[in-house]
């Protein structure tokens, strides 16, 4: 770990940041999503502050303090995370689970199932069969057809309802010309004219 701390301005109150070293000589930046506000009082129980049970951030007079597992992160540490790519100004890790590295030899039996992976399961080419690529164009096909039949579905019905409402506003109308005639009716000659006293 490089360096740690709150999102600048309101967003101190949602976010802390962590700068890691990856090994390629850059740093990255870990969005760690805080709870705040009616998270933390709905009577839910949370085992942390944050977003990722066991990771707790507290800040202290403008300073903050990283916890895993209840044990205090200072700079220089060895973490592994896990999250999502995302972007804000630049690439960054939105923060689901970290764990702290305790010794070398941990982080060398990470390096190794790392390579491990990458020559298993990255490295091989990634072959669909025709009979694959099949079902899963009729997927796609499927889903597109719902789809559209959702939105033409929505259409109708905000036809339907604009028309009701169209409907409506025409008998309001008719009422409230038939009631306006009705009050004319009886009313004396000239006494919809109303002039003013100077007049």
């Amino acid at each position: 770990m490089q360096q740690f701390e709150l999102a600048p301005g309101a967003g101190a109150l949602r976010y802390a940041l962590l700068m890691l070293d990856d090994g390629s000589g850059r740093a990255i930046e870990v969005k760690i999503p805080r709870r705040h506000g009616l998270e933390l009082t709905n009577g839910q129980v949370h085992p942390s502050n944050t977003l990722v049970d066991n990771l707790n951030v507290y800040d202290t007079w403008g300073l903050a303090s990283l916890f895993i597992n209840n044990q205090p992160i200072h700079v220089g540490t060895v973490l592994k995370v896990k999250g999502t790519i995302a972007e804000f100004r630049e690439r960054q890790i939105e923060l689901k689970r970290v764990f702290l590295v305790k010794d070398t030899n941990e982080e060398v039996a990470f390096w190794a199932g790392l390579a491990r992976h990458r020559r298993d399961v990255l490295s091989k080419p990634w072959v669909l069969s025709l009979a694959d690529m099949k079902v899963l164009d009729d997927q796609i096909e499927a889903e597109t057809r719902k789809e559209e039949e959702r939105k033409n579905a929505r259409r109708a019905k905000y036809e339907v309802s604009k028309e009701r409402k169209a409907e409506n506003d025409e008998k309001r109308q008719r009422q409230a010309e038939k009631k306006r005639r009705l009050f004319d009716a009886g009313a004396l000659k000239g006494s919809d004219v109303i002039k003013a006293p100077w007049e």
